[in-house]
């Protein structure tokens, strides 16, 4: 539970600097500030880990260590040197890995796919890729393509991680592809693959379909690949990153490392924003990525009442642990979106309206009580609520 207001965690010297220092470039005005924060801080420990649980020690240290490391402790730089060897280590797999999907997976069944996050945005828009922390490899693929990656991944070496009892049978592959939206496997190498069909909750943001057609060829780690567009992809972290409440650090150094990029377009990213009715969501991120960028301690209340907003609950959510990201997550009007204001009454109340029907998508452990053949699994809609509510019977009997 975290005790301090949001005001109170922004005055803190530690988190001031860990924000500054959370982008690739320092300009004159953040290196001066900088100069003055780092006496101030009184807990290099709990700096270290907190740059750590955020993804961003990496940068932070390289920071550091090229301007200030006679003014850190010998054991904190320590650390972080340490951790940031083991940071590249990890990517490192994680870069062969992804390599390994697109050529020895992808590539042999000729399917559609796109890669967003991680890897391949590292590779575009780091100038030092394993500077930039990755737990997995995503790929967004068609439904109708999902059942041959995997039949073909789970007899080559993949193993199933989400769902765990997920097999390469036809009608396996067919159920998931049909009511899962991402299926996670684990590689060879132990990476977490994650295999895509929407990038949203509800298919009513990002059409996958679309975001498909609009792919554009890459060059990734030696690979040919395909991204989405850099202002498609800049609108998309917005919105993925405030569904999430900016919790990790390192989305502050994405955004502000594509915001670099010399193909970076403001205009093209506006337009892109009301296409997708996002303008609220992209132009309050702005001004956030703005405000963090300023030196010193900010005044929240300056701030338009959206931003204002956004920024109270980011703040929070960058001191909170996953529980409490879920905590606040449970207060959105609907799962793609984190405020009221990102979008319509319609959108909301159609939600309310229709979102019960999510009781009735079957998930893995019906198929598995219950293995039907594809032509059979829409009786799945009727069966799930009622295997549902016996689970959590036999659940409730077992407790008492």
């Amino acid at each position: 539970m975290i005790s301090e207001s949001p005001e109170q965690l922004m005055a803190d010297p530690s988190f001031q600097l860990l924000l500054l220092l959370s982008r690739l470039e320092l300009n004159q005005e953040q290196i001066q500030a900088v100069d003055k924060l780092i006496p101030r801080v009184k807990d290099w420990d709990a700096f270290t880990r907190h740059a750590a649980e955020r993804f961003v020690l990496p940068i932070v240290y390289s920071h550091l260590s090229r301007r200030w490391r006679d003014q850190i402790p010998d054991a904190c730089i320590d650390v972080m040197k340490r951790y940031s060897l083991r940071a590249l280590q990890h990517n490192m797999n994680i870069s062969a890995e992804f390599k390994h999907l697109i050529r020895h997976v992808l590539m042999p069944l000729n399917v559609p796919h796109l890669c967003f996050k991680g890897p391949s945005l590292a590779f575009q828009y780091y100038p030092e890729p394993a500077q930039r922390l990755c737990r997995d490899v995503d790929i967004l693929v068609s439904p109708e393509d999902l059942p041959a990656i995997l039949k073909y991944a789970l007899t080559n070496g993949y193993k199933p991680y989400n769902p765990k009892a997920l097999t390469p049978g036809a009608e396996s592959v067919a159920f998931v592809a049909r009511h899962q939206k991402v299926v996670t496997l684990l590689s060879p190498r132990n990476v977490a693959v994650e295999l895509h069909t929407k990038i949203d909750n509800t298919g009513s943001v990002f059409k996958a379909s679309q975001m498909l057609a609009k792919r554009q060829p890459i060059t990734v780690c030696n690979v040919d690949t395909c991204v989405m567009p850099i202002s498609e992809f800049f609108v998309y972290l917005c919105w993925h990153h405030t569904k999430h409440y900016w919790s990790r650090l390192h989305w502050l150094v994405d955004i502000t490392a594509i915001q670099h990029h010399k193909d970076f377009d403001l205009d093209a990213v506006l337009r892109c924003a009301k296409r997708y009715s996002l303008e609220s969501t992209v132009h309050s991120c702005l001004e956030m990525i703005t405000f963090f960028a300023n030196a010193g301690a900010q005044n929240i209340d300056s701030l338009a009442p959206n931003t204002q907003e956004l920024v109270r609950y980011c703040v929070l959510a960058m001191h909170g642990d996953v529980e409490f990201e879920h905590s606040l997550g449970q207060k959105k009007p609907t799962p793609d979106f984190s405020f009221a204001w990102q979008t319509t009454t319609a959108r909301i109340w159609q939600w309310r309206l229709f979102g019960w029907k999510r009781m009735f998508r079957p998930t893995y452990d019906t198929y598995v009580v219950w293995p039907l053949t594809r032509h059979w699994q829409w009786v799945y809609r009727f069966i799930h609520p009622l295997h549902e509510a016996y689970m959590r019977l036999a659940g409730k009997k077992k407790v008492n």
